[in-house]
């Protein structure tokens, strides 16, 4: 179980860079659109390309292994309350 916490802390991680990136590869792109720039607008818009596959990829391998972290958490008992010393009467 530690495992797959850190293996989702890792795709947490790849998930914003990529995310960022695909919108720094947008505005790239649409720069060079504007300036009629054929070969640099084929070039970002396969970077973007490839940012939002990557984006989807690792949000997709999350939900996976939060899916299997809740089913292995579903099977564990829930801890009982502790008796407690105070009654509620004074």
């Amino acid at each position: 179980m530690q495992t797959l916490l850190i293996f989702m802390s890792i795709l947490n991680l790849l998930f914003y860079p990529l995310v960022i990136g695909f919108f720094v590869a947008l505005i790239i792109e649409q720069i060079f659109r504007a300036q009629d720039k054929a070969p640099q607008v084929l070039r970002s818009m396969a970077i973007r390309k490839y940012m939002w596959r990557q984006a989807w990829f690792v949000n997709i391998l999350w939900f996976l292994g939060y899916i299997i972290v809740m089913i292995m958490v579903r099977g564990q008992a829930q801890p009982q309350m502790p008796e407690m010393i105070w009654d509620g009467t004074l």
